[in-house]
């Protein structure tokens, strides 16, 4: 390995969570790469890896602006993200591999296969998407990012039911993950999405049933960014169903995953 390759790979290595070495096991056959919502982090995917394991291997993206990336300038623009997630991704993964994300994940996950595609000629073997209509729909423009404090969360709240109490409650919560959720959601409104080649992997879209959001015909647009089919599974439960269907959506992905590697 050169000392550029070495320099890239080291860089690269903040924008990645992956299960310790007592964890792994024997290797997985396929690698899951899981994008956060907004306002997420890894926490988010905590203990995936014991459930996926040893046939699927979760790596979680680590967004700047958080975490371990808590220094970091917030992003502003989707698009850029998934330009150097994929930068980054593209220096450690080797195929074959998928990406999950859900909500604002779900467009981080999509521009981040077509980065990787476009940019380092690699292609996940699956993405799967949740709890988020197809890029090309306009539902999810508008202006909720720019509200007051209280009416931002409130809105967020009614539309889906994800704002903990103490965010309201702690002054010093309320200062640590304000910026973050609302830096999040502008990058969801401002995301224009941009025509291009559909992607020749298979797409897996799940929602929730509670969710007035997701529907499967709603979900089954995505279809359109591929050329390789594309399921729609509704789960019961609302927006976070991944919290309350957590076990029933990993074994929907794992087998959705193993079934993407079979010729």
């Amino acid at each position: 390995m050169t000392v550029g390759t070495s320099a890239l790979r080291d860089a690269s290595e903040r924008w990645v969570l992956r299960p310790v070495e007592s964890e792994r096991g024997s290797a997985p056959l396929l690698r899951l790469v899981c994008v956060p919502y907004a306002g997420g982090g890894a926490a988010a995917f905590h203990g995936w890896s014991r459930e996926l394991l040893p046939a699927v291997e979760p790596w979680t993206l680590r967004l700047p602006g958080r975490e371990a990336r808590r220094q970091e300038p917030l992003p502003t623009d989707l698009v850029a993200v998934a330009r150097d997630a994929a930068r980054a991704l593209a220096a450690l993964l080797t195929p074959p591999f998928a990406l999950f994300g859900h909500s604002l994940g779900a467009f981080l996950a999509f521009e981040t296969a077509r980065a990787l595609r476009d940019t380092w000629g690699m292609e996940p073997a699956l993405l799967a998407v949740s709890a988020r209509n197809a890029p090309q729909e306009p539902t999810y423009h508008g202006t909720i990012h720019r509200l007051p404090d209280e009416e931002y969360l409130e809105v967020l709240d009614q539309r889906y039911g994800a704002i903990p109490p103490i965010i309201r409650e702690d002054a010093g919560m309320r200062a640590l993950y304000l910026p973050i959720l609302r830096a999040d959601t502008a990058l969801l409104e401002t995301y224009r999405y941009v025509e291009g080649p559909p992607l020749s992997c298979p797409i897996a879209a799940y929602g929730g049933i509670e969710d007035p959001e997701s529907s499967h015909a709603s979900l089954a647009r995505w279809g359109r960014q591929t050329t390789a089919g594309c399921t729609t599974s509704l789960l019961p439960g609302g927006h976070f169903f991944l919290q309350t269907q957590r076990a029933r959506l990993l074994d929907q992905l794992r087998e959705e995953a193993l079934r993407s590697l079979v010729p």
